[in-house]
């Protein structure tokens, strides 16, 4: 499986919850890289996360979970995903 990761806030820091993500999806033997939406259509699955309300909103296209405080949608990741170490390779 292909996951792509959308920081929308695009800022120096990294999103822990994409880490997250990222960490415990290649531990399931994905394929994870940063969204770029030029090759929207290779990606499976597009995880986005948005912190700051005041980001401008993006198209991200393709099979989205958005979630994060800037999208006003406020989620808790699974347990398993929860306690995996988050992966800095991306950032």
């Amino acid at each position: 499986m292909r996951i792509g990761i959308h920081d929308a806030d695009k800022t120096k820091y990294p999103n822990l919850a994409l880490m997250k993500l990222s960490a415990w999806h290649k531990a399931q033997g994905d394929a994870v890289s940063l969204y770029d939406a030029l090759f929207s259509s290779q990606f499976n699955k597009v995880y986005s996360s948005k912190v700051f309300t005041f980001t401008p909103e993006e198209d991200v296209f393709g099979n989205v979970e958005k979630g994060g405080t800037g999208y006003k949608l406020f989620y808790s990741l699974p347990d398993e995903i929860e306690h995996t170490c988050p992966d800095y390779e991306l950032w």
